[in-house]
C-alpha cells in the first residue's frame, strides 16, 4: 500500500507541474514570474513546466508576449537556453517595463521570421557577448501597456548573429541606452520572453 501511494503521489506531482496558459495573466510558477497576454487573435498556448522554464505553440496569431523571470526585474546578467522557430514577426529574448518614465524594452536575440520589433530611430550599436545589436527607440502612441493604454517609449536592442542560448550581460545594453539619452525608470517585470505576431510557430525557454 505504501508503496502505491508513493507512485501515486509522484503521478500527481508530475501531472501538476505542467500548467496551460491561455487567457491573459500573471502568476509564478516555480519560483518565476510569469506573464502571458495576447490580442485574441489565433490560437496561443503558453505550458508552464514547474520549474525554470516554459514552452508556446501558436497558430495563426494576432499578437502575444509571454515568458517567464522576475517581478521586480534589475540589471542580472540572464543566462538561459531554448528554441524558437516563428513564421511571423516577434521576438525571442529578454524584455520588461520601468514606470516613471513608463518604457518598454526588448534585449532581442532572435527575431521572427518576417520581422522583429525593430522601429523608430536606429540610435547606433553596442558590442557585447559576443555579437553586434542594433539599438532603436520608439514611440508607442496611445498603446497597451502594463497600465492600460498609454504613450511611451520602446528601447529595443536587436543582435543581429542570431542566437537561442547564451547570456545576455544586461547592464551593458542599460548603459548603451543611456549613452544615447534612452534613460530607465523604475524596474516592473523582466522575462525571458516569447513574442509573435501575424505567424504560426512555437519556442521552449529555459532560465
Amino acid at each position: 500500500m505504501m508503496l502505491w501511494a508513493i507512485l501515486i503521489s509522484f503521478a500527481l506531482i508530475n501531472v501538476h507541474a505542467y500548467r496551460n496558459v491561455t487567457t491573459n495573466q500573471t502568476g509564478n510558477d516555480g519560483g518565476y514570474f510569469f506573464s502571458f497576454w495576447t490580442n485574441g487573435g489565433g490560437s496561443v498556448t503558453m505550458t508552464l513546466d514547474g520549474g525554470k522554464g516554459y514552452s508556446v505553440e501558436w497558430y495563426n496569431c494576432g499578437d502575444f508576449t509571454c515568458g517567464k523571470g522576475w517581478n521586480p526585474g534589475s540589471n542580472r546578467p540572464v543566462t538561459y537556453s531554448g528554441s524558437y522557430s516563428n513564421s511571423g514577426g516577434g521576438a525571442f529574448g529578454l524584455y520588461g517595463w520601468t514606470t516613471n518614465p513608463l518604457v518598454e524594452y526588448y534585449i532581442c536575440e532572435s527575431p521572427g521570421n518576417s520581422g522583429s520589433p525593430a522601429a523608430g530611430t536606429h540610435k547606433g550599436t553596442v558590442y557585447t557577448d559576443g555579437g553586434t545589436y542594433d539599438i532603436y527607440e520608439h514611440l508607442q502612441v496611445n498603446q497597451p501597456s502594463i497600465i492600460g493604454t498609454a504613450t511611451f517609449e520602446q528601447y529595443i536592442s536587436i543582435r543581429q548573429q542570431h542566437r537561442a542560448s547564451g547570456t545576455i550581460t544586461t547592464q551593458n545594453h542599460f548603459n548603451a541606452w543611456s549613452k544615447y539619452g534612452m534613460n530607465m525608470g523604475n524596474m516592473n517585470y523582466q522575462i525571458l520572453l516569447t513574442e509573435g505576431w501575424s505567424g504560426s510557430g512555437r519556442s521552449s525557454a529555459s532560465l
